[in-house]
C-alpha cells in the first residue's frame, strides 16, 4: 500500500509539473558544486551517526572500534536501499559473528538510538510550530502534530520511568501480565533497564547536531541550483516535513517529502532564475528534492560497496536462528 500512495503522489506531481520542466531544471544545476555538497553532507551525517553507534554499541552490546562502526554502517547502507529492517538485522548479525554479541541486544541499542531520533525530530517540529501556523491544502497540520505530540512524549517518558523503576516492589503486580513479563525477559529491551539518565543525555548530545544537519542540509542542494532559502524558513518547515515523512504513508517518505517541500518552500525560495522567468520555484524544488534523495542513495551505495570490499559478505548473513 505505501508504494501505491507513493505512485499516486508522483502521478499528481508530474501532472502538475510536467517532466520536461524537471529536465529543464536539471540542466541548471552546477553538478560539481552539487556533488561536493552532497558528499560533504553525507560524511558529516555519517560521522555523527557512527560516533553514536560506536559509543552505544560499546556501552550496551559489545566493545567496537570507530573503524568497525564506519565499515558496518557503510555496508548497512547497501541493504538499507532495499529494506531498512534487513539492514538493522545485518548490522546485528555482523557483531554476533565477529564479537559474539547478542543479536537482540544490538537491535535494542539501535532501537534506543532511533527512538531519540524520532523524539528530536518531533521536538524540532514543535519548536517551529510555535512560530507559525502550518497547513497543507486547508488541512491544519499544526493541530495534527500538536494533537499527537503529548501522547508520544508521555509514552516515551513513561517508558523511561518504567525501566528506571522496574525492580521496585510497587511494580510487581504488573509483571504478571504476559506481555510485560515477555518484555522484561527479552534481550532486546535489556538496554532500557541498563540505560542511565546520563546515557539519555549523552545520546541527545550525540544526535542533536546530526538532526540539525539533516534539517538544514537541503539548503546546500538548493545552492547548487542557484536558489537561496533563508535558514529561518528552512528550520521552520523542514522539521515538519521530516516528521510527516517518518509516518509510513509512503516508503521512506518518498513522495510525501517532495509534495510538502513544494507546498512549504515555493513562496520562500529566491533566485534570479525565477525573476527572469527561466524556471518556476515548483520545478526547481521538485527536481532538487528528488536529486538530493537520489544522490544520497548513490553515495551510500558507493560507500557501502567500498566498505563491503574490506570485509566478508558472509559476516552480514545469518546462518542459523538466534535467540540471544
Amino acid at each position: 500500500m505505501p508504494w501505491v500512495f507513493c505512485l499516486l503522489i508522483f502521478g499528481y506531481l508530474f501532472y502538475q509539473i510536467p517532466p520536461k520542466e524537471l529536465l529543464a531544471a536539471l540542466k541548471l544545476v552546477h553538478i560539481f558544486e552539487f556533488t561536493f555538497y552532497v558528499v560533504l553532507y553525507f560524511f558529516i551525517v555519517h560521522l555523527f551517526d557512527c560516533l553514536t553507534i560506536k559509543i552505544f554499541i560499546s556501552r550496551f552490546s559489545t566493545l567496537i572500534t570507530h573503524k568497525e562502526s564506519w565499515i558496518v554502517r557503510g555496508v548497512s547502507y547497501l541493504i538499507m536501499i532495499l529494506n531498512y529492517h534487513a539492514a538493522q538485522g545485518a548490522f546485528a548479525v555482523y557483531f554476533k559473528k565477529t564479537h559474539q554479541a547478542s543479536i537482540f541486544k544490538t537491535l535494542g541499542t539501535l532501537a534506543f538510538i532511533s527512538m531519540m531520533d524520532f523524539i528530536l525530530v518531533l521536538s524540532c517540529a514543535l519548536v517551529t510550530l510555535s512560530f507559525s501556523d502550518v497547513a497543507y491544502k486547508g488541512y491544519d497540520i499544526k493541530s495534527y502534530i500538536l494533537g499527537i505530540a503529548p501522547t508520544i512524549y508521555i509514552g516515551y517518558l513513561l517508558w523511561i520511568l518504567f525501566w528506571k523503576n522496574v525492580d521496585k516492589p510497587y511494580l510487581d503486580r504488573i509483571k504478571n501480565f504476559k506481555l510485560i513479563n515477555w518484555v522484561l525477559k527479552h534481550n532486546t529491551f535489556l538496554i532500557f533497564r541498563e540505560a542511565s539518565y546520563k546515557d539519555y543525555l549523552l545520546l541527545f548530545i550525540c544526535r542533536a547536531p546530526m538532526i540539525l544537519v539533516i534539517i538544514g542540509g537541503f539548503k546546500l542542494g538548493l545552492m547548487a541550483f542557484q536558489v537561496d532559502i533563508d535558514l529561518e524558513s528552512l528550520y521552520l518547515y523542514n522539521p515538519i516535513i521530516l516528521f510527516i515523512s517518518t509516518i509510513p504513508i509512503t516508503p521512506a517518505g518518498l513522495g510525501t517529502g517532495q509534495i510538502l517541500t513544494i507546498e512549504f518552500f515555493q513562496n520562500v525560495v529566491t533566485s534570479p532564475l525565477f525573476e527572469k522567468g527561466i524556471i518556476t520555484p515548483q520545478s526547481i524544488l521538485l527536481t532538487s528534492s528528488l536529486l538530493w534523495v537520489i544522490a544520497n542513495q548513490i553515495i551510500k551505495a558507493i560507500f557501502g560497496a567500498i566498505c563491503l570490499s574490506t570485509t566478508s559478505k558472509a559476516l552480514f548473513i545469518s546462518d542459523t536462528p538466534d535467540n540471544t
